[in-house]
């Protein structure tokens, strides 16, 4: 049990380490915000899956009544608390949806938003499945997940990625799971082929995307995002490195 201990102290650690590296690509982060600000309703309640360290909330906490944010990690948890202690309407609990049961969550939320997450989970449909049962009739499910298995390599696997997603995988989830789709679309076309490149020198290390920023790197990332999010929002790419999905429950 000891030594259980020390592995999951250690994933922690790991995890910590590179979702801290994303506030490095501040900017990218909000570049991801601004695909899906508008499904997100002023006084909605949200239920984050797998939160993390919170990246994402600080964008809608100010429109929100309320936020449950879930992580599986305790320190996850315990950070978000403290980094959004003066909020009278946020709350971070520890919570796995592959093991937990909805409870007194269920149909109380008017958004579940889930970024980056889907593909870390053994079950995606059994997951989608939760996340359903979450909303009120009329709520809205925001789903984004990397995009392309041809280019699953390395930096997916160190990370626990079980899947990238192909086109139409994610609206076979929403027919499966009675979910109409009300936005779908790639996101960031032109990080394509950096990540195949990528993915090709660091083959055989134990690096990944978020473990390789740094402050001089990230410089190209954001001043990257600047210039490509008003290109992507006239002309929607055909392909990109995320896709996002937008569901509601009728």
């Amino acid at each position: 049990m000891e030594e259980d201990d020390k592995v999951m102290e250690k994933e922690q650690n790991e995890l910590s380490e590179n979702l801290n590296h994303w506030d490095y690509i501040d900017r990218y982060s909000r570049w991801m915000y601004h695909t899906y600000q508008e499904y997100i309703n002023d006084g909605d309640r949200i239920f984050d899956v797998g939160a993390g360290m919170g990246r994402m909330v600080k964008f809608y906490i100010n429109r929100a009544a309320q936020i449950t944010a879930t992580d599986i990690f305790q320190s996850q948890v315990d950070y978000m608390n403290e980094r959004f202690r003066r909020y009278t309407n946020f709350n971070a609990v520890l919570w796995d949806i592959m093991k937990d049961e909805v409870g007194d969550y269920k149909g109380k939320y008017d958004t579940v938003i889930c970024i980056n997450v889907l593909e870390h989970l053994k079950d995606d449909n059994l997951a989608i499945q939760k996340m359903k049962e979450l909303l009120k009739p009329g709520g809205k499910l925001i789903i984004m997940v990397p995009a392309l298995q041809k280019l699953y390599c390395s930096l997916d696997e160190n990370v626990g990625h079980y899947r990238r997603y192909d086109k139409g995988d994610l609206q076979r989830l929403a027919k499966d799971n009675h979910l109409t789709i009300k936005k779908n679309i790639y996101f960031n076309q032109l990080g394509i082929l950096p990540y195949w490149w990528k993915g090709k020198r660091k083959a055989k290390t134990k690096e990944s995307f978020s473990s390789s920023l740094n402050e001089n790197n990230s410089k190209i990332y954001n001043f990257a995002s600047m210039l490509i999010e008003p290109v992507e929002k006239i002309i929607l790419p055909r392909k990109g490195l995320s896709e996002l999905i937008i569901l509601r429950k009728e």
